[in-house]
């Protein structure tokens, strides 16, 4: 039965003058009194002799209010066949859910219009449009939709969002503090936001703070430098530090350098400049790291982060050799010993230290993070192709006078730097057949290349436009 335009949700083509017959005569309805008193009796006629059940308004309530009807969300939306709290049976109307949950709502963006089930809706309770209590406010009963003025492309992704679940995904032509400020208004709910956040980017770094006063300043001194002008500060220091420490790292492998502090047969030099400035960074790395871990809200987790572990890694070699050195009070052990050689390798691990301070290093590393199932089937790929033509290669110069080619593992290293475009040339196809298949491997490695770009490419601009930006860094104190 169709009713007058009087806002109920009882039609689709309700709201427009349209022509209804009834009881075989035609009837043009309009709004005056006469028509409603007839739109009243035919209301009647449907409810008690029919008995079919009243029409409900997009707020979600019933017209006549019935014994034990919950104004709430429907609760059966998730079952089939059940019977309505208001007491309306699905199965006598030949429903596969209730009235409440059947009915469409109409949703009116600045223009764009869109209907879905209430049940949908009701399935998100705690969002704007799941409420109909918080929804009603935005209702309009002339018109018999729910009207916002609000951003038309950000609501289709929200609008998807209801209709199929799962993760949000903002539309590539809408801004992401648009969208942000969407999903706000809409009250979507907060752990699928922070999934959204998580997957465009979006860091956030929930720390809790020593509960000490003095243990709190120390570890905003050392951990958070846009917190004060000393915590800055610091940060610079051992922004510098780092940068010292790896220069004399390479500069000390220099032939010139290599034995200024150390001479065979005799006592280590102390005094020497390269003894010194590494001692004085290894201290300075000493001291932040005891400070950060006594200052620590959280000793466990301060050992979780790998952060810290890379700062433990990088000042353990310094102390090992040291050791080793005044024990024996001779570096020729030192320079001498393979596992003190691997240790001293392993202060290059002290260039991660920067990631701490370096926004660029970060947003690469959430690349690369991000990256991981395309770069992963990159590898596959790589891997298969140099099978493949490591395999057609061998057997290609097989009985070619002056091949370079003598086994498959052989031609491993052959088919990657082709693959790869590098070509060092210490092993190059003879025969005219190995040149063609030569010319093959360069094409496929090109592509294979080619293919993993614009994805890779496409991580690291979100992420940069997060990081640099609009500095998405945010600390809960």
């Amino acid at each position: 039965m169709v009713y007058a335009a009087t806002g109920f949700d009882d039609g689709p083509s309700l709201g427009r003058r349209r022509r209804k017959s009834y009881g075989g005569s035609s009837v043009r309805r309009r709004r005056s009194s006469g028509v409603a008193i007839v739109d009243r009796a035919l209301r009647w006629y449907d409810e008690t002799v029919r008995g079919l059940p009243p029409p409900l308004p997009l707020d979600g309530h019933p017209l006549t209010a019935t014994a034990g009807c919950d104004p709430s969300p429907c609760s059966c939306a998730d079952r089939l066949g059940p019977v309505c709290p208001c007491g309306y049976d699905p199965l006598l109307a030949g429903a596969s859910t209730c009235e409440r949950c059947r009915h469409r709502v109409r949703i009116n963006v600045s223009g764009q219009k869109f209907e879905i089930r209430a049940g949908l809706l009701s399935r998100h309770p705690s969002t704007l449009l799941g409420d109909v209590a918080r929804r009603r406010r935005y209702y309009d009963r002339r018109r018999d939709e729910l009207f916002f003025d609000r951003h038309r492309p950000s609501f289709e992704a929200v609008f998807a969002y209801y209709q199929y679940g799962g993760r949000l995904r903002r539309p590539t032509n809408v801004p992401d503090d648009v969208f942000l400020a969407e999903l706000e208004f809409y009250e979507l709910e907060s752990d699928v936001v922070d999934d959204y956040r998580r997957a465009e980017g979006y860091t956030t770094d929930e720390a809790p703070l020593p509960t000490n006063r003095i243990l709190r300043r120390l570890w905003l001194l050392f951990e958070y430098p846009e917190t004060s002008r000393a915590a800055y500060i610091v940060a610079v220091i051992s922004v510098i530090m780092t940068l010292v420490s790896i220069v004399l790292f390479c500069i000390e492998t220099l032939p010139v350098f290599s034995m200024t502090h150390c001479v065979k047969d005799e006592a280590p030099n102390f005094l020497d400049p390269f003894f010194v400035i590494e001692t004085t960074c290894t201290a300075w790395f000493t001291i932040e790291l005891a400070v950060r871990f006594i200052a620590s809200p959280s000793k466990l987790r301060f050992w979780g982060d790998f952060k810290n572990i890379v700062d433990a890694t990088a000042v353990v070699p310094y102390y090992v050799t040291f050791i080793n050195v005044v024990s024996t009070m001779s570096c020729a052990s030192a320079k001498s010993s393979a596992s003190l050689a691997f240790l001293r390798v392993i202060r290059l691990v002290r260039v991660l230290k920067l990631t701490k301070h370096s926004v660029g290093l970060q947003v690469l590393i959430m690349t690369v993070r991000a990256s991981s199932e395309e770069l992963g089937l990159f590898l596959v790929i790589l891997l298969v192709c140099m099978l493949v033509y490591s395999s057609i290669i061998y057997y290609a110069e097989l009985g070619v006078d002056g091949s370079q080619i003598n086994s498959i593992p052989d031609a491993f290293w052959w088919a990657i730097i082709t693959m790869t475009t590098v070509g060092y040339g210490d092993k190059v196809p003879v025969g005219y057949a190995g040149k063609l298949i030569g010319a093959a491997c360069a094409i496929t490695g090109v592509l294979t290349l080619a293919m993993p770009v614009p994805i890779i490419t496409g991580h690291f601009n979100r992420f940069y436009s997060h990081k640099v930006g609009r500095a998405r860094q945010r600390v809960t104190v």
